[in-house]
This record gives structure tokens, sequence and C-alpha cells, in this order.
């Protein structure tokens, strides 16, 4: 019987030594056909004082701001940036661009109401929503806020306003 549980003692303490000199933790180069970016945190935040909300009744009276920034400070920024938009009314409409070419961050987006109705192609009704946030640029690649397929930059994460950071912003008329 002592014989038979060294034997095994001993099998089960060979198969560990065995299995743990097999590993290795160099996998060596990164293949060709895998590429790493360095793709920037860019932010997209309500100014101080602005309000997400457009009232019908005194649309002369809007304006909207918000801002566009480097989340990580002193982080290498994006080649550009385009600020697009998009209205959502039940439906997620076509994403256009508000301002091309951004190529300084932070930038402070400033408009009307009149500037969100030259935007939407016509007058604003209630219950119009309106999303805006960047498109970026890193070199020639473009990481769309919301591509035509799949989820995009813009999707983000639920509950990182905690933290100060932000995917988009939205208007509303009310």
């Amino acid at each position: 019987m002592k014989f038979r549980k060294i034997n095994i003692l001993t099998t089960l303490a060979l198969a560990t030594a065995i299995s743990f000199t097999a590993c290795s933790k160099d996998d060596g180069a990164i293949p060709k056909n895998v590429g790493i970016e360095d793709v920037p945190v860019v932010s997209t935040n309500m100014e101080a004082g602005s309000s997400t909300s457009i009232t019908f009744s005194n649309l002369a009276a809007f304006q909207g701001n918000f801002k566009v920034w480097m989340y990580f400070a002193g982080a290498t920024p994006p080649t550009k940036i385009d600020v697009v938009g998009r209205k959502r009314n039940g439906t997620i409409g076509t994403t256009k661009v508000f301002k091309a070419d951004v190529t300084t961050l932070p930038l402070n987006v400033t408009f009307t109401a009149a500037d969100l109705a030259t935007f939407n192609g016509g007058p604003l009704a209630l219950k119009d929503t309106f999303d805006f946030a960047p498109d970026i640029y890193v070199g020639t690649k473009k990481y769309e806020t919301w591509p035509a397929v799949g989820a995009g930059n813009g999707s983000g994460v639920t509950g990182m306003s905690i933290i100060g950071f932000g995917e988009f912003v939205r208007y509303i008329v009310k």
C-alpha cells in the first residue's frame, strides 16, 4: 500500500513539474497582421452653465455649448477630429459633419437653435433630439463615433460621466 501512495504522489509531482516547464511567456514577435495603435481618448462634455434643453417656445434664446478635449492630459492628440451630429427621433438618424478638420484641442463648440435648424435641414420641432461627438482620425485611419454598421466610438461605456468622461452630448427640444 505504501509503495502505491508514493508512486501516485511521485507521478503527480512529475506531471506538475512537466506542465510548468512546458509553459513559456515568450510568444515571439507580434505578427505583422496584428496592428497595434494608440487611439487617443477624446471626451465630449457640456460646458458649465449650458443647458441640454431647448425651449421650443423660446428658440431664439437658446445657446448650446460643449467642449471636446483630450481626457488624458499630455497624451498624443489625434491627427484631427470631425465633430459630427445626428438627429435622433425614435430612430437613429444619419450622421453629418457639424465641424470638420479640427486639429487643435480643446475645442469649444457654441451654437444656436438657428444653427441646429440649418444642420437639421428644416425647422426644429418638439422632441427633436440631437447628439454630438467627435470622429477621431489617427494618421489616415478614421474611428467613427456612429458608424453605419457595428458599435462605434460614441456607443460609450455606461457610467463614465462619474469620472468626467463623456461619449457624446445630447440636446432635446422641449
